[in-house]
């Protein structure tokens, strides 16, 4: 006959639970009451044993914090390794975003000058492609200074040209062997015969007018491209009844009541970006925006003849 293990129901496992808090709080009390060791006064029996435990455990510590001491070392070299990793490759980085960036920049720069050296029209004759040197800031005026002259064909009230059609002015009397003053557009000395065409009938790389394109039974303004003494950029004397509407450009028309002007025909000025009128007026107030931004200029070419 096996006699069976006796089981604890629950009131002996609370008994117990409680039986060991009671230990607990009088042991702690009893370690308070103790007092510290570096006070002076002695250590009880509970603070000698935890004493006695630290000085047991003190080599076990030095030995797991000298075992553990090469992993904390090769974690501090790879954080280093890795920190300088990054530090390289964020520096590589940005040298190649530098590098991308400055030949986009140079890509573009070859093609405004290859676009500038072909962008000659047949039966034109040219002075060598000049570079700005200087501007000319006075009162009421806008002119600059380029680097070809009278050694390069370069005379005076000549057409000055930027891209493959564009007028941005023309040769004052200030020209010298190497260099020449150059009035631009938008100077209040300025003006040119010009016309008014759609821009589905002008190709302004060319510089050619399409016939079939301006209508028929529709006249299509003519007047004197200048800056007035307000300082709208514009056309004046273009007759009331004749088409002139935002969008429409602006192109040299060589011409002035039979009358051959400075520049040929064709040269492209401007697009219209205004057009006003009230019944008091006689004419037209159209405001033009340039092709070119006169201050944007670097390169140019000279008409020396045609």
């Amino acid at each position: 006959m096996t006699v069976g293990r006796k089981k604890s129901g629950p009131a002996g496992g609370l008994a117990a639970v409680l039986a060991l808090s009671v230990v607990s709080l009088m042991l702690f009390t009893v370690y308070v009451k103790e007092g510290d060791c570096a006070s002076g006064r002695g250590c009880g029996p509970l603070h000698t044993v935890q004493l006695g435990a630290a000085e047991v455990l003190r080599p076990v510590r030095a030995l797991l914090s000298l075992a553990a001491s090469p992993f904390d070392a090769a974690q501090d070299r790879v954080s280093s390794a890795l920190s300088g990793e990054e530090q390289r490759l964020r520096r590589e980085l940005s040298n190649t975003r530098a590098l991308a960036a400055q030949a986009s920049d140079l890509r573009r720069e070859n093609e405004r000058l290859r676009q500038m050296l072909e962008g000659q029209r047949p039966g034109y004759e040219y002075a060598p492609l000049a570079r700005v040197i200087a501007p000319v800031g006075e009162q009421f005026t806008n002119r600059i200074t380029i680097n070809v002259g009278t050694e390069d064909g370069v005379r005076p009230q000549m057409p000055v040209i930027v891209g493959n059609n564009i007028l941005v002015g023309r040769t004052t009397g200030q020209v010298s062997r190497h260099t020449a003053e150059v009035m631009l557009v938008t100077d209040h000395n300025f003006a040119a015969g010009v016309r008014i065409v759609p821009p589905a009938g002008f190709d302004p790389s060319s510089g050619q007018v399409d016939p079939a394109a301006t209508g028929e039974n529709v006249t299509y303004g003519e007047g004197i491209l200048r800056t007035n003494i307000e300082g709208y950029f514009g056309v004046e004397y273009v007759d009331l009844s004749a088409r002139a509407e935002e969008g429409d450009y602006v192109i040299t028309s060589g011409r002035a009541g039979g009358r051959e002007l400075l520049f040929p025909p064709g040269l492209f000025v401007g697009t219209i970006e205004s057009v006003s009128s009230t019944d008091l007026d006689q004419y037209k107030k159209i405001v033009v925006e340039p092709a070119v931004d006169p201050d944007d200029l670097e390169e140019v070419r000279v008409i020396t003849d045609w």
